[in-house]
């Protein structure tokens, strides 16, 4: 048995393997507990700042991209123990698979991540709906829509910048400073409105 462990293949040992597999595994069967509980300890940080929150609609919310973005950076490090097979290390179009597998293991962990944001700007606008709904002018929760989706286009935008950057390894500061310039002229069109 220890014989059959101690065998390489594709440059790994058979143990280094299940291992990895073993890992990925478990965190596959208890993502969903893992999670709860996660969700469940950020609801209490949630709940010293705002007083009454509904713990249940908040672990709701955020319950499967946590578990999604857990399974994922989990994979992700127990895939970094396996040195990556020169037989399968090919170059195409300039690329190497490897380069290729590390881009979109990026792109996937980024993208629960920003999933993950997006959830919890959809809870705090409906815990600041319920207390605006408390008052009698109507204004302040066109202003809590408005900043829900702007702060959900900001995150978009920031996360399409990580993917540029690490995924793709693209120079970003171009688009910031092209951004940079487009927000002040869109906040310069909109000072009257707001």
């Amino acid at each position: 048995m220890n014989d059959f462990l101690q065998q390489v293949w594709l440059d790994n040992p058979v143990k280094n393997y299940l291992i990895v597999l073993g890992i990925i595994l478990f965190v596959l069967f208890l993502k969903r507990v893992i999670s709860r509980y996660l969700a469940g300890l950020l609801s209490r940080l949630i709940n010293k700042v705002w007083k009454n929150v509904d713990r249940k609609s908040f672990i709701g919310l955020v319950v499967q991209p946590l578990g999604f973005f857990l399974l994922i950076l989990v994979s992700l490090a127990s895939l970094h123990r396996l040195k990556f097979p020169h037989q399968l290390n090919i170059e195409v179009y300039e690329f190497t698979v490897h380069e290729v597998f590390l881009s979109l293991g990026s792109l996937v962990l980024i993208i629960s991540f920003i999933w993950l944001l997006l959830r919890v700007i959809d809870f705090i606008a409906v815990i600041l709906e319920k207390r605006a709904n408390q008052t009698k002018d109507q204004s302040d929760n066109q202003l809590i829509v408005f900043f829900k989706d702007f702060l959900k286009v900001i995150i978009v935008i920031i996360g399409i910048l990580m993917v540029m950057s690490f995924s793709f390894g693209m120079d970003v500061r171009n688009f910031l400073a092209g951004l940079s310039l487009v927000g002040a002229a869109i906040a310069l069109a909109l000072r009257e409105s707001l």
